[in-house]
């Protein structure tokens, strides 16, 4: 009965000027920890053995930055879109646990050639992200569905990661 009241109070509740510093934050977060976490793959990286199911590497420049585009407008909607400011707070805290993780994947994985330490770095992200698809749920329905590809990916991803480390 009171469902048209809960919606009202449930839509946005920042400034327009918040949202955009929000979307500026959102989305520089994700460009910064991106450029800084990508390192060249090297020589060693290429007499890796891989699985058959490993994209070309270009795809990896494509997946991206779409990937770190939906991070970024699932943490704005979730930061505009709150139904509780611990909700809001507790992603933030998550979203950005998620880009250190990112940052230090790519650092080990490649930079540092660790393999085994990657793969406990990206299962963590997996848990990171499944967090904040529930938080992002729990505010607004369409965050959450931005993060889904996201989380796909880094399926994919693990499996890769576990192929490569098998393999070699």
């Amino acid at each position: 009965m009171l469902n048209w009241l809960k919606n009202i109070l449930s839509r946005e509740k920042t400034s327009k000027k918040e949202k955009t510093l929000s979307a500026i934050i959102a989305f520089c977060y994700v460009g910064v920890l991106g450029y800084a976490g990508s390192v060249t793959p090297g020589n060693w990286y290429e007499a890796l053995a891989k699985p058959t199911a490993m994209p070309p590497n270009y795809v990896f420049s494509i997946v991206w930055p779409i990937l770190f585009v939906l991070l970024a407008a699932s943490a704005y909607y979730v930061w505009n879109h709150y139904k509780t400011k611990f909700r809001r707070n507790f992603y933030a805290i998550l979203y950005a646990i998620n880009g250190v993780l990112i940052y230090f994947w790519s650092q080990l994985f490649f930079g540092q050639q660790n393999i085994i330490g990657a793969l406990y770095v990206i299962i963590g992200i997996i848990i990171v992200s499944e967090l904040m698809i529930l938080v992002a749920f729990a505010n607004r329905k369409s965050a959450a569905y931005f993060l889904m590809p996201y989380l796909l990916w880094i399926l994919f991803a693990t499996y890769l990661n576990a192929s490569i480390l098998v393999l070699n």
